[in-house]
């Protein structure tokens, strides 16, 4: 006589225990649904709850920062562009300072951009460094 294999065996189900593993999967299968659904409805409230509160904050400082930026805008603002079109000229007229500049991000416009190419464009040296 010829032994089946684990595999073989496994294969081969009895009538009477089929129903019971499909019942037991159906039971998990509902249980993974409704774990699903109270982690998702979990999820939600959190998220309205942090809204709420970010929209409280936001409410809270909206004002302040409207107060700060026009501060901004009236005295520190254009003290910082002409401190920022100073150093630019004196970019324009050391092609040292050049470098320093185009660290920073600082570039003459087209109006400023009277010195020569080489003073326009940025080194690549000194533009990829932090």
């Amino acid at each position: 006589m010829e032994e089946k294999g684990p595999l073989e065996q496994e294969q081969v189900a009895e009538p009477t225990d089929l129903p019971a593993k499909v019942e037991s999967l159906q039971n998990l299968v509902v249980s993974v649904l409704i774990l699903g659904i109270v982690i998702s409805g979990t999820l939600n409230i959190y998220l309205l709850r942090q809204w709420r509160f970010s929209k409280a904050d936001l409410a809270n400082i909206g004002p302040r920062a409207a107060q700060v930026i026009s501060e901004y805008q009236k005295g520190d603002g254009p003290k910082m562009d002409e401190f920022i079109k100073k150093i630019t000229d004196f970019g324009r007229t050391h092609p040292d300072f050049v470098p320093v500049l185009a660290k920073y991000g600082i570039k003459p416009t087209s109006a400023q951009a009277t010195g020569t190419a080489s003073n326009a464009t940025p080194a690549p040296a000194a533009a990829s460094k932090p």
